[in-house]
């Protein structure tokens, strides 16, 4: 017995792929990003934090750069890397506080306001998620067959 692609799905004429078919095919095969991947995330979360306009962040109570909170970041990002697989492992594992003392990572900014660094970056990955889902996707969906 032959199975066809129409008896397993049977609620998406594949023979003649109309929106949803396409978007099922491209899916199947990997030609639609839905989001940036774990890697890309992190590497813009890091990169945001490093570049924060006049902010500080502490760390055990110690005042650094943000320069200096994006390397501490990747460090631990670097001798964590096993466990971290998304970008919220990114935030829980290297960016919510010491693994030493205990205590939350902060950031400062520059008008004297702070918050705990994995909220920063908790909003910042939504951010980032929103911006990727606004962008065009780089494939193009064909046009369906008139019918």
């Amino acid at each position: 017995m032959t199975l066809s692609l129409t008896r397993i799905v049977p609620l998406l004429d594949l023979a003649r792929p109309g929106k949803a078919g396409w978007l099922l095919v491209l899916l199947v095969f990997g030609w639609v990003p839905l989001q940036a991947a774990p890697r890309d995330e992190i590497e813009a979360l890091a990169h945001f934090l490093g570049h924060l306009d006049g902010a500080d962040f502490v760390r055990n109570g110690s005042t650094h750069t943000a320069a200096e909170a994006e390397a501490h970041l990747r460090l631990k990002w670097k001798n964590q890397s096993d466990q971290i697989v998304t970008a919220e492992d990114f935030i829980r594992l290297c960016g919510t506080g010491s693994s030493m003392t205990g205590q939350p990572y902060l950031i400062r900014f520059k008008d004297g306001h702070e918050e705990p660094c994995a909220v920063v970056l908790q909003r910042e990955l939504k951010a980032i998620r929103n911006k990727a889902a606004a962008e065009p996707n780089r494939a193009t969906l064909p046009s369906p067959a008139p019918h």
